[in-house]
């Protein structure tokens, strides 16, 4: 008997985020969360001060989520693996492609944040992706095409590489055109490839106006695709 083993992740493991602090003047790091929290909680490091990763951006301290929580600021509150789950059941009893499309691309702007979303999926029997879900302030006229070969989003899929941006690049730069009718326009995107074994199974495709995903919203979000489509096909 074959055992059945739990789709392995496109995402490569990633150490915990380290942080630069300024307080316009001086600037102390790379710090972990922890200790950065340490610093702010007695009093070492001010509100006023702004923090970056190795590579991002200087923005204020509000803008760590962990900080933000503690301090009572409002942060976007996600559902809880126990409430996807539940939303995930009507998976197993689903037998139409197009509403199995729809519930997995309604859970990955449910947990990212997204404003907008599609999905690219390949329907038994074929070998190219075909648009089977956009939801969404977006235009609907790619819904019931099939991806191209030559489309550089789907070449990163087939060699298992997610698409993230800001930064833009040709490829991050590709899949935001795929928003452009966005209402709120296009300040970040992802995408996610959903394998299944060994084979690409579809593309979830994610879009907002603000500021970029969070890497570990983009695996709840592959998890509960990889899940959905387990249910659907166990």
């Amino acid at each position: 008997m074959q055992i059945h083993q739990f789709p392995v992740s496109v995402f490569r493991p990633e150490p915990p985020p380290l942080w630069y602090v300024t307080n316009g003047e001086l600037t102390v790091g790379p710090v972990v969360t922890g200790l950065l929290i340490k610093g702010v909680n007695h009093g070492r490091v001010p509100d006023y001060c702004h923090v970056r990763t190795m590579r991002g951006n200087w923005r204020g301290l509000q803008a760590v989520r962990e900080i933000a929580a503690q301090n009572g600021v409002p942060v976007s509150k996600l559902p809880s693996n126990a409430e996807l789950a539940e939303r995930m059941r009507p998976a197993s009893r689903m037998t139409d492609e197009e509403e199995l499309c729809d519930l997995i691309t309604r859970l990955g702007m449910i947990c990212t944040g997204a404003e907008s979303g599609m999905l690219h999926y390949r329907i038994r029997e074929r070998r190219e992706l075909t648009t089977l879900c956009v939801l969404g302030p977006i235009s609907k006229d790619r819904l019931k095409y099939s991806l191209p070969e030559d489309d550089l989003v789907l070449r990163s899929a087939l060699a298992g590489k997610p698409v993230c941006g800001p930064p833009f690049g040709l490829t991050e730069d590709a899949l935001a055109k795929r928003f452009a009718t966005s209402r709120g326009g296009v300040g970040s995107a992802a995408m996610v490839p959903i394998y299944l074994g060994p084979g690409l199974k579809a593309m979830l495709e994610l879009s907002r106006p603000g500021h970029a995903f969070r890497k570990d919203d983009l695996k709840r979000a592959e998890r509960i695709a990889q899940g959905a489509l387990r249910m659907r096909w166990s």
